[in-house]
Parts: C-alpha cells; structure tokens; sequence
C-alpha cells in the first residue's frame, strides 16, 4: 500500500495525505479516515434501527472513507443485552442491508464487524450465560464465565461462518473480526484469562488455534476475494498479559496462514482495572497517546494496511500519523460522533465551525455502561438526528423572534447557538466577564483541559450565528420585564454547597481553582462523587500538596463513568494521594479534621491545614422565580444547573433543546416528546 511519507502533515496538506481515494488490499476507499466499531445500543430486537441508519447516514454524507459496522453478535451467548445486533439470525441480512445501501447512498463504504465478547457477556440479560475459556471473571465483581467445551468451541467456529455469510448477503464492503479488545477471541489468546489444559490453552500455537479456526471459517464462508480486516489489541496492559512484542508474533503468525486486507491495531483488554482506561483513553491521556502501536506494526509489516485507532481527535493529527507511517489508515471515531462533518467543512473550508471531541466520556461509552442509547456532550444530536432535525426546521419556519439567554456556561451557550443558528435575534447576558461558566474552572484541573474546548467552541459558534452578547452584567427581572421578549431562557447554573461540617479553613472547590492559597496538607471531601472532588484531590497532589481524599461512599469519584475511573485512579496513586472511604466528616479538633466510620462508629482524624468541601451544588433559583408568577412566565425556560444539577451532558442536552423549544413556538414537553423516547 503507498502510504505518502514525510514531515508531518500541515493543514494545507490535509487533503493531500488523507483525504484522497486509497486502495487498501482488495477495499477501495475515497480517503483513508475510517468511522469504527462502537456499541450503540440503538437496535431493536437483535436488528440495526431507523436510528442506525440516520446515524451512520450523517457520517458518511459528512465525508468518512468507511464504516464499521458496532459488533455484530455471532451467537446468543454475546448477546449481553437486547439492544445489540444478532448476526446469528437470518432476520438480520435485510435491516443491515438497508443500512449498506444508506451508507453507499452517500459515497462511502460498510464493514461488517464480527464478534462474540465471552466473559463480558450477561450483564444485562442475567439469565444468559458467559462463555470464556476459563472460569476467570472479567472483574472482581463479574460473574464466573462458563469455560468452554470443544462442543461449544465447534458450535463458536460454526457461528463466526454462518454471520460471515449473512453479512455477504447484506452487501457489506468487507467483514471485520475481532481479535481484540478482551472479548473472546482474544480471552483464548492471552495467558492472563486462558488456563486451559488442553489443545487450547498453554502455548502461544495453542492459544491461538481458536482464532486460526475462526478466520478459516469467516474466509470459507466469505470467498477467497472478499475484504477481511482483522482488529487486536496490539498491547493488553494487563499483568500477565499480552505485550507488543508477544503481538507482533501474533500477527507474523496469523499472516503467514491467512489472507486479510487491513490490521485494525487497537489496544487494551476489557478487564477491571486501568487496562480499561486505556481502551476509551479520555482527556486524561494526550492526544494520539498511543500512535507507537500501530507504529510498531507499520514498521513490522510495512507491505501490510494499518488501521489506527484512539483519541485521534482532529485531522492534522490524523494526517501526520499517515505522513509520519504510523498507518495507512485513521479511525476516527469519537472525533465523528461530536462532529460528523469534519471532513465537509476542512474540504468547503468551514474548518473553523467544527466541534471538537473533549474525551470526556460522559455521552458516549458513560451512557454504555448503563445499558442507555450513547450520545454526546459536544452534539446532543448524535443519536437522534431525525427527531432532532424535525425540531430545527420548526425552529427555522417560526419566523423572526427575540430570544434572551441569561447565563454563559454550557447550557446557555448551546440555548443561544440553537436559537440563533435558527435565525432567531438573541442576546446572552452573563454576569461574569467572560463565557463559560464552571467549564471555566473544571479545564483548570491537572488532566481536564479539553473541557474548556466546549465553551471555547460554544462561542464561536454563537458569534458566527450573530447572537449579541454582553458580558459583566447581572441582569434583574425587572430589566427582563422592561423589553418585549418573546422568550427567555434561565441557565445561570448552581452553586457549591455548604458543607455541615466546621474546620479551620474550608474552601469550595471553585475557591481553590480560583486561586485560593492552601496549606501543605489538604483534605477533599468528595460528596459529590464527579471529577469536581476526586479529580480536585489528583490535581492538589500534581500541584505538590498532601492530600487525603474522603469519601462517605466505598469508592472515591463513583459518578464517573467505569471507563473513566480507572484513570483517575491512576492520577491519585502517582500523587500518592492517601484515600479514606466510608467516612463521614463531622466536624474539626487540634488533631485536624474528624471523620466516622458510620458502620463501626469509630471516629478517625486527619491531620490537614485546610479542607476543600466538594458536595452537591445548589441550583440557582432566584431569577426563575422572581418570573414565575410574571406575564412572561409562559415564555421562560429554566436549563441545565439551575433547573437541577446534573453534568455536562444534560446541561449541554437541556440548553439545546430550549433554545430551539423558544425558537420554534414550541411547549418544551411537546419538543422533548419525541426525543424523551429515545434517550
């Protein structure tokens, strides 16, 4: 495969290196970014859903080369839940067909991706049993798998060939199996999860037959001319498990007996513990922090098309891994969830109007874990584009209305955007002298940066949309009261809460990442349980502070997302953060701050200077309610934090929909109707 070689890609060069037709063994493709696999949980009965199509319909008229199908589940024991698509039923081929046809209909191409994820399995459908090499569980708290018999390893073999072939019936551009990511093929493969004794288990040869035996069977079902690609994970990060190296044998291996057309090289195992951090790498992890994977099997196999994959988050990063012979090929795949034009707009030169993925995980792979639909924080509309788009264009056949938006954090600037964009004259007033409201303050934490990409981009946005703005005033209801307004949106956020505590010196975490000075020693209570008092406590320790992290609740941080956690972790331990759980403070004597065990009722004492108080915020009511009972309380909406604290995604979520709600003449509950359903 010729892959353009030389200095890193500049943005004149974009196009040049990435976005120009490419043949990759037997696939041809109009550029090399590819949307990969990722679970959606949008299918209905087993089958891809009206909200599959519009979905994938959106990134390949945004410009993507090739799609890769979420995977598809071989044999009901992957199945793991029921809004997940079963390639091992017939019922299947004319649904995925539909969506091959959607897909071609706007010039790009559809991999089908094939998998069975073994000890994962069942986390929903708990009568459905996981099957795994070994009875070894997936995390301390998972179910024992099922270890396999070689009657179940035939009827696996047997079901891999069968989807292969529903899939060549459905029109797919080529099949993808999935060797990687800790699901099962690559449970066999690892000497961390595969004891076995007997011809599948031991040594490497062993523990890969499964997978030798799956390939010759996708290729018997599939023809000797059909595309395959073959995902792994090039590097597990798991103790005992299997290193680059070990996978550069693999893959030298797998080579020398089957045809396959890309090498899709991921990384990560699907087991507790930071391995799964690394997976859905976040804001914590640099930006293509991992391009020396892929490299690795670029240099290894130079004759061989390598997909990259990971936080590849723009397409100058995209292009200098191509430029640089990390790859031949880029996935891109959170980059195109939040904004699936990306492609478009660099080619009609709108670059500048892009959305940028933050990684925060919150919308995507923190809604998985939930068993929920997965949208995102930078784009609600990921998901539900045809519900979504029906609400824009009333927005847009309202006519001309003035819109006020009182507050500048992220649900106000996407409430003005929305109204805006939708041809609507708007004024956003915000109390403070610049835009962003806590997003100001989280980006300042060590590791969270990329929040303040959202607030940065919010307003761009709302300056190209001609909305006015003024900043620095506190506005009254009786201005509000004095214009004619036809709607007025609330979004002026929360407040941190007091703690109920006493102690010498407590700051709130805004207080601290404001510039309040602290002592040697700090104690964060975490009752909130977000990035607000955990990611506070790794960001004190980064600044060089002892810090002790106190938690009422048995693990720190427990609203962040499992895919997320185990990073934080990671931070706090090289902070040498020291962690207390199931502690209640109570209040402060001269040995520093009191806490109780509350199932013992021992108290215990941490020594500290000062304590930062993360507790639940507050919602800021007082300007909804001075218009409650005004006669424009028709025609106001209350958003985000100050309607009830929540996070990001509902903030951006709530400010979306009520900027579009005042726009269109539109009673919020009959705009969020059809969307309600779907979230």
């Amino acid at each position: 495969m010729s892959v353009p070689q030389g200095a890193p890609a500049g943005p004149d060069r974009i196009s040049d290196v990435l976005l120009r037709p490419v043949t990759a063994g037997r696939l041809q493709l109009r550029n090399r970014v590819v949307f990969s696999a990722h679970t959606t949980n949008y299918a209905r009965d087993g089958k891809p859903s009206p909200r599959h199509l519009a979905y994938h319909r959106e990134r390949a008229r945004g410009g993507v080369g090739l799609i890769i199908t979420e995977g598809i589940r071989v044999h009901p024991t992957s199945s793991g839940r029921d809004n997940t698509i079963s390639g091992f039923d017939d019922a299947v081929v004319e649904p995925l067909a539909e969506l091959v046809r959607t897909v071609h209909a706007e010039g790009a191409k559809l991999a089908a991706q094939l998998l069975h994820i073994g000890r994962q399995s069942g986390a929903h459908l708990d009568l459905t049993p996981a099957w795994g090499p070994s009875e070894l569980p997936w995390a301390p708290t998972g179910r024992r798998p099922h270890a396999m018999t070689r009657s179940d390893i035939a009827e696996l073999v047997e079901a891999f060939g069968a989807a292969a072939g529903r899939m060549v019936r459905a029109g797919v551009d080529a099949v993808e199996v999935h060797l990687g990511h800790g699901h099962l093929l690559q449970q066999f493969m690892s000497p961390a999860t595969n004891q076995r004794d007997d011809e599948y288990g031991g040594s490497l040869d062993n523990r890969l037959r499964l997978s030798h035996e799956v390939l010759r069977a996708v290729r018997a079902a599939i023809g000797p001319d059909f595309p395959m690609i073959v995902r792994i994970s090039g590097e597990e990060f798991l103790p005992g498990g299997l290193t680059l190296d070990d996978m550069l044998e693999v893959v030298a291996t797998l080579r020398a007996e089957h045809d396959f057309d890309v090498l899709h090289v991921s990384h990560a195992a699907y087991a507790a513990g930071y391995t799964l951090a690394t997976q859905m790498a976040d804001m914590t992890f640099a930006s293509g922090a991992f391009r020396y994977v892929p490299e690795a099997f670029k240099r290894e196999f130079p004759d061989l098309p390598v997909l990259a994959v990971c936080r590849i988050d723009s397409l100058q990063l995209a292009a200098d891994f191509v430029a640089g012979g990390a790859a031949d090929l880029v996935a891109m795949t959170r980059a195109h969830i939040a904004d699936p034009y990306l492609i478009r707009k660099h080619l009609t030169g709108d670059g500048e109007a892009s959305r940028s993925c933050i990684a925060c995980n919150e919308g995507c792979v923190g809604r998985l874990e939930r068993g929920l639909p997965i949208t995102c924080v930078v784009n609600p509309e990921a998901g539900m584009e045809r519900e979504w788009s029906a609400l824009r264009a009333a927005a847009r056949a309202a006519g001309r209305r003035r819109v006020l938006v009182v507050g500048g954090g992220p649900a106000g600037l996407a409430a003005a955007a929305a109204a805006a964009e939708a041809g609507r004259e708007v004024t956003l007033v915000e109390r403070e002298t610049e835009l962003g409201g806590a997003t100001r303050f989280a980006a300042r934490m060590h590791g969270r940066d990329r929040v303040g990409l959202l607030a940065a981009e919010q307003a761009r946005a709302l300056a190209a949309a001609g909305a006015t703005v003024r900043l620095g005033h506190q506005i009254t209801a009786e201005e509000i009261l004095a214009e004619d307004w036809d709607g007025v949106v609330i979004a002026v956020g929360a407040r941190d809460a007091a703690c109920g505590f006493t102690a010498r010196r407590v700051y709130t975490p805004t207080e601290v990442l404001s510039g309040a000075v602290l002592g040697a020693r700090v104690a964060v209570v975490d009752e909130d349980g977000s990035w607000r008092g955990a990611g506070l406590a790794a960001h004190l320790a980064h600044a060089g502070h002892e810090v002790t992290l106190v938690s009422p609740h048995g693990v720190p941080g427990w609203r962040i997302t499992m895919y997320s956690r185990p990073s934080l972790v990671k931070l706090l331990t090289d902070g040498k953060v020291t962690v207390h759980v199931n502690r209640v403070p109570t209040g402060w004597t001269d040995a520093g701050l009191v806490v109780v065990d509350p199932v013992g009722g021992r108290e215990e004492y941490i020594a500290c200077d000062d304590v930062v108080y993360a507790g639940p915020r507050v919602a800021d009511t007082g300007l909804a309610r001075a218009l409650a009972d005004s006669p424009l309380a028709d025609r106001v909406v209350t958003v985000g934090d100050a309607y009830a604290p929540r996070g990001l995604l509902e903030a951006a979520f709530d400010g979306r929909l009520a900027g579009l709600t005042v726009a269109a003449r539109t009673a919020t509950a009959d705009a969020v109707r059809p969307l309600v359903g779907r979230l």
